[in-house]
């Protein structure tokens, strides 16, 4: 583990107290989570991009074929009218 010193402006240091507070975090948790959520927007993951590249989509396809053809329960229908956005 490494430490980091950071300032931070006050309203962002309260918001994210806040946050570890309600979330149960220690701050370094919700700092590390934070980061990594952020980091991993910003740098493409070259392992996930390797995978999705050699995906035939076969897997899927053997997956669904053993799924039971049912209908979905009421709680779970779309209503009725509905249309997708476009």
């Amino acid at each position: 583990m490494s430490a980091l010193t950071v300032e931070l402006p006050d309203k962002l240091h309260e918001k994210a107290r806040e946050i570890a507070a309600a979330k149960r975090l220690s701050m370094d948790a919700l700092v590390a989570i934070a980061l990594a959520q952020s980091l991993s927007r910003l740098v493409p993951d070259t392992d996930l991009e390797q995978r999705a590249a050699r995906a035939t989509g076969k897997g899927l396809e053997e997956f669904l074929a053993e799924a039971p053809s049912t209908q979905p329960s009421d709680s779970d229908r779309l209503p009725d009218g509905y249309e997708p956005m476009k």
